[in-house]
């Protein structure tokens, strides 16, 4: 048949029958994709920073300073440690074994040897002895030559030797001999120079060998022993030496080889005499110090090996010490070394899953438990994973020996997050940061517990901050609760409390000494988690305003110091548009009782009452509050004009609430708490215009409709009903509780019925709870009061 209907696929009859999809499929379906890539990619570079700065390729290290092992602790790997006393002892010995720099300058010998010829001439230039008596300066020259000097012969005179010289010496030529048989004995000296002792100690160089060098020359260095270049000696080679050089000189020429080795000996002791003035080596330090640096720098470091499964680095039931926890640092970074790319990834990746856990449990918990908006904005969730991160990273460096800190980042963050984000959400967000930090650390079931205790503790006390001594209270009562969890988890963990042969320490019959190490060990870990508490709570007291200002909320504290009634903006209200204060103090009243009521933040919704309407100022007498004259400004203008003034305070206050630097959450006030409502008095005349006119055009009730957005949280959900309430009662003839009660009943069906509380989570159970309080807050109010016998009606 033709007009048969084609026969449809068993696929095709499974969908028309028109099964909803689940809902999180359905809304992942109309998700922005977009959107959550950025955030996914958001969570993964915290992630990747989380695991990057944490080293979680490397073995994690528990030991610490003081800590007392329950079992001994074995080298897992071989590995070489510096012995840096025994380096430093082959060092300084090198040192005082360098030869120490000297500066020669052999000026002096020259010198010196000018000397010996300027006495001698002028000595033989006398023409006989009696002559050389008569002159004093000849005779002092020859004295030098004579005295002390031994005769040749007994009977030898000193003219006898005056003569002598004149015979061997007798013109220039000998004298050129005699200088060159000096300048030979000296040869040596000259290279070497000359010292009469060492001027430096023995810390300083070596005590046989120097090593000189010419001035000006510090890189051409000639190592001498000491006793070559001492005077004292030198001076006995003299004596015994020179006589070779005359002879060699004055061989051959028919001089008396007697009389020559006479005068030889006259000037070897004139020599000897003098030397001891002309020292020609200096000691340089500046060189010496950098020749014994450089020395001392070439000597290889003395290494201690230590060897896997043979070594024990530190012993059971003794403290570890801070040699053995640099051994055990060396052992971890050896270890690290040691290990393979694949064994590294397997480290990374088994962190990065444990991560993943954390975000799917605290995101899971977030999204369909606590507030979603925490997720699904940017903004929102950066701030939350920055937290985590800080919270973990610095954590983890502080937990370092020289410190152990980790409560410190810890506690701050509990009393951010259960501030920013409520104590259940806090709590959750805590306990994972713990167990992430107890994982990177490498620590043990007492430290996470320890952990917790401190973070839940201070997250369940907090509640609403009216004052700085409360976080103060906080701290103090966190402190000795996590005192008390130290010393608790030490003892019931068992192994704290055993020796290294098993025996339990609480046995009265163990009498070891460790019973007094452990326990003090416990205290005072204790003691210094609760110096850290108190001191993270102290910090927060000064931070807290920053806080506020960085994650957009407030505190009690804030809220109270931002609603005193001296502030400017309030005192411009009261002078402006004083019906429009009156009404935000009547608001602020009734709202925060129902918001009370319901467990919402009272004291926001009073706050936040006082500056809701504060875009009246710029236009105060358009609003019916203000018009204490009885013109109407709005008797001349077009409904939809009159429309656009009265819309237009929402924008105003909200520009003038930033411009004074008002918080966030009192700008959502001031654009929620009329959420998206029709202006109804000005619509219904529009709509009656239009009717009378026969040319009109239909009015859209779009047109005559705040912006919104509607009302986000119960408290803005609250002020919404209190500030329509409160106007809409001024017009009741007689607020009898009766009258009051259907009021705020119709006023609460109408704003449900438009759509207002649909994006704030307000439960028909908590909008009844509101109707109750602001009926009963109204009637208070309204009260009725005894007529006094003669008082006329108002």
């Amino acid at each position: 048949m033709s007009g048969a209907s084609k026969q449809r696929t068993r696929q095709e009859r499974i969908e028309s029958l028109g099964i909803p999809k689940p809902r999180f499929i359905q809304w992942w379906q109309g998700s922005d994709k977009a959107d959550w890539a950025i955030r996914v990619g958001m969570a993964l570079i915290a992630a990747l920073v989380m695991l990057g700065a944490c080293q979680t390729w490397k073995p994690a290290f528990s030991y610490r300073t003081g800590s007392i092992p329950h079992r001994d602790v074995i080298s897992l790997v071989n590995f070489e440690n510096e012995d840096t006393a025994a380096t430093d002892a082959a060092r300084m010995q090198k040192r005082r074994e360098v030869p120490a720099r000297y500066r020669n300058r052999p000026k002096p010998l020259t010198q010196l040897r000018a000397a010996l010829k300027s006495q001698l001439v002028l000595v033989i230039g006398a023409e006989s002895y009696d002559q050389l008596m008569i002159h004093p300066a000849e005779r002092e020259a020859f004295s030098e030559f004579y005295e002390g000097t031994e005769t040749a012969e007994p009977g030898d005179t000193p003219a006898d030797r005056f003569n002598l010289l004149k015979t061997v010496l007798a013109n220039d030529t000998e004298l050129k001999k005699v200088d060159a048989a000096v300048g030979f004995l000296f040869q040596n000296e000259f290279q070497n120079g000359l010292l009469k002792s060492l001027q430096h100690t023995p810390e300083q160089g070596s005590q046989q060998q120097i090593a000189v060098f010419q001035a000006g020359q510090p890189d051409d260095v000639q190592f001498v022993q000491f006793d070559d270049v001492q005077i004292g000696l030198v001076e006995s080679r003299v004596a015994k030496n020179l006589s070779e050089p005359f002879r060699v000189q004055f061989d051959g020429e028919g001089t008396n080889a007697n009389d020559v080795q006479v005068v030889a000996k006259m000037i070897s002791d004139w020599i000897v005499r003098k030397l001891p003035n002309y020292e020609t080596l200096q000691y340089d330090d500046e060189e010496s110090e950098k020749a014994r640096i450089e020395e001392a720098n070439a000597v290889n470091p003395v290494m201690n090996k230590y060897y896997a499964g043979i070594t024990k680095l530190a012993t059971a039931g003794d403290r570890i010490t801070a040699e053995q926890l640099s051994l055990l640092r060396l052992e971890r970074s050896a270890l690290s070394q040691h290990m393979r790319l694949t064994d590294q990834l397997a480290r990374v990746m088994a962190y990065a899953g444990m991560i993943a856990a954390v975000y799917l449990l605290c995101g899971s918990y977030i999204f369909f438990v606590n507030d979603r908006r925490i997720v699904m904005e940017r903004g929102r969730l950066g701030k939350l994973l920055t937290l985590l991160v800080a919270t973990i990273v610095l954590g983890y460096y502080a937990a370092g020996d020289d410190w152990r800190s980790e409560l410190i980042p810890l506690v701050l963050a509990s009393i951010i997050a259960a501030v920013v984000y409520g104590r259940d959400l806090a709590m959750l967000i805590m306990v994972a940061a713990c167990i992430c930090m107890t994982l990177f650390l490498g620590a043990n079931i007492s430290a996470v517990v320890a952990m917790a205790a401190a973070c839940l503790s201070c997250i369940l006390l907090l509640n609403r901050i009216r004052s700085r001594t409360h976080l103060l209270y906080v701290g103090a009562v966190s402190a000795g609760v996590t005192i008390a969890t130290v010393v608790g988890v030490g003892i019931v963990t068992g192994p704290a409390l055993t020796s290294p042969g098993g025996e339990s320490l609480l046995d009265p019959a163990y009498q070891g000494p460790l019973i007094q190490d452990v326990v003090a060990s416990l205290v005072s870990k204790g003691l210094w988690s609760g110096i850290c508490i108190l001191g993270s709570a102290a910090v927060m007291t000064g931070v807290l305003p920053l806080v506020e200002r960085a994650f957009g909320v407030q505190t009690d504290l804030s809220l109270l110091e931002l609603g005193d009634a001296s502030h400017p903006l309030l005192r411009r209200l009261a002078q402006r548009a004083p019906g429009t204060y009156n009404h935000s103090i009547n608001v602020a009243s009734i709202g925060e009782a129902a918001a009370d009521a319901i467990g919402a933040n009272g004291l926001l919704v009073r706050v936040g009452a006082y500056f809701h309407d504060i875009g009246k100022m710029f236009k105060p007498e358009y609003f019916i509050e203000n018009q204490s004259s009885g013109v109407n400004q709005h008797d001349t203008l077009q409904p939809a004009m009159s429309t656009l003034v009265i819309i237009a305070h929402v924008k105003d206050g909200a520009d003038l609430a930033r411009s004074h630097h008002l918080p966030e959450p009192i700008v959502d006030f001031i654009l929620q708490h009329h959420g998206t409502t029709l202006v109804e008095y000005f619509y219904r005349e529009a709509a009656r215009r239009s009717e009378e006119d026969p040319n009109g055009e239909s009015v859209s009730d779009k047109d005559f409709r705040y912006p919104g957005p509607k009302p986000q949280t119960l408290e803005a959900a609250v002020m919404m009903l209190a500030d329509t309430v409160e106007s809409a009662s001024r017009t009741l003839v007689d607020p009898t509780p009766a009258r009051i009660q259907g009021l705020v009943d119709s006023i609460a069906q109408k704003k449900m019925g438009d759509g207002q509380f649909d994006e704030c989570g307000l439960t028909f159970r908590q909008l009844d709870r509101v109707r109750q309080s602001l009926v009963k807050s109204l009637t208070a109010i309204y009260h009725a009061r005894v007529k006094y016998p003669g008082q006329q009606s108002a």
